[in-house]
């Protein structure tokens, strides 16, 4: 620290006036540091002092040094408030990741000592490492019959629907031009893709129905939009996934004309016995109210 103020100040009287230091300490300090080094940090030939070759490289390594040492010093100082070390938040791919993540940037900024783990998970499965308590928060989407499934509190943060849709070029090929042309009879010679396995029950839905006698399983968003964009089938897609692209190249459509398909929200989810601590209440606290 003494060799920093010498060096930003170029005076060792500021640095000795700064550090609450006589003139003869500092300089003391100084040659105690070289002695213990093996080199001169110094050149003291001229009017002010001038750090050699090897000063300036130990130099600027000392920065880091201290930086560090105050990062450290700030992350105690934290912990002793009561500050988590990390928290963590499982995220369903199928929600809104560009909405979502601003708004944690913002809150963390408040939290630099407080380490986010974000577990980007799929087929409902956030609940599921929630309930088991290894995660936080979790953000999902939401039907009411997930009540049942834990203890949970919740806070809607965004709405999410599922629509089916089929590639034109896939359509096509089975006389489907629009929306019109789509029959339950149709989509039975088609394959149906579906996702393979839910971490919450979906079997009642309109989204879960078999309507297809080949069946196609996937485990995640990626490989589902893939599958859809290559022409692998038809199935469902949420309203985050779909594109301008998608509108271009898709027909997309509901098969109950009678009612609408899956209609859910984005929550934003946490045991209901848990205590947040300050940076997962922020977002708690931030989230529930930032997106809709």
């Amino acid at each position: 620290k003494t060799l920093q103020m010498v060096v930003t100040t170029g005076s060792i009287s500021q640095a000795a006036s700064l550090l609450f230091k006589t003139q003869p300490a500092v300089s003391m300090s100084l040659k105690r540091l070289e002695q213990e080094l093996g080199f001169a940090l110094f050149d003291r030939s001229g009017y002010r002092l001038q750090l050699t070759a090897r000063g300036k490289v130990y130099f600027e390594r000392s920065q880091v040094v201290l930086n560090q040492m105050a990062q450290l010093k700030s992350l105690s100082e934290s912990f002793t408030r009561g500050e988590e070390h990390e928290v963590k938040i499982a995220i369903e791919d199928t929600a809104n990741l560009y909405q979502i993540l601003p708004k944690l940037a913002k809150i963390q900024a408040d939290f630099v000592d407080t380490q986010l783990n974000l577990n980007c998970v799929n087929m409902l499965n956030s609940l599921a490492i929630l309930n088991q308590e290894k995660a936080d928060l979790a953000i999902t989407p939401w039907l009411v019959t997930f009540e049942s499934e834990g203890d949970f509190e919740s806070k809607r943060i965004g709405g999410l629907n599922f629509w089916f849709c089929i590639h034109k070029g896939l359509a096509a090929k089975h006389g489907i031009h629009s929306e019109s042309d789509i029959s339950l009879d149709k989509l039975n010679l088609i394959p149906q893709i579906t996702p393979r396995e839910l971490g919450m029950n979906l079997e009642k839905t309109n989204i879960m129905k078999k309507l297809s006698r080949s069946i196609i399983k996937v485990d995640e968003i990626r490989c589902h939009l893939a599958a859809l964009d290559c022409g692998l089938g038809w199935g469902p897609v949420p309203d985050t996934a779909w594109s301008e692209r998608m509108e271009r190249d898709f027909i997309r459509f509901n098969l109950d004309k009678a009612s609408s398909m899956v209609q859910s929200e984005i929550r934003l989810v946490k045991n209901r016995t848990s205590i947040l601590g300050p940076c997962a209440q922020a977002i708690w606290d931030g989230l529930s109210e930032a997106i809709g």
